[in-house]
C-alpha cells in the first residue's frame, strides 16, 4: 500500500488531508503504510471536518468531493 504522501502527490487524495505521522518517522516505518492510520484532519479547516462539513479521511478526501484540491 502506498503512503499518504504518495497518494496526495499523485492526486489520488486531497492535498489538505493530514495525519500526525506525516510529520515524524517512527521505528515501525517498515510496516504497511503506517501513515494511513488516523486521526486525520483537514489543513484548510484545521479540524476533523473539511470545508463541506464532512469528515476528513482517506476514504472521503478524493477527487469528486467538492472541496478536494489535488493540484
Amino acid at each position: 500500500m502506498e503512503s499518504l504522501e504518495k497518494l496526495i502527490e499523485t492526486g489520488r487524495l486531497c492535498r489538505s488531508l493530514r495525519t500526525k505521522t506525516m510529520f515524524y518517522q517512527s521505528e515501525d516505518s517498515g510496516s504497511a503504510a503506517p501513515e494511513l492510520r488516523g486521526p486525520f484532519w483537514c489543513s484548510r479547516t484545521q479540524g476533523i471536518y473539511g470545508p463541506d462539513d464532512k469528515i476528513a479521511e482517506p476514504e472521503a478526501c478524493k477527487p469528486g468531493r467538492g472541496c478536494c484540491e489535488t493540484t
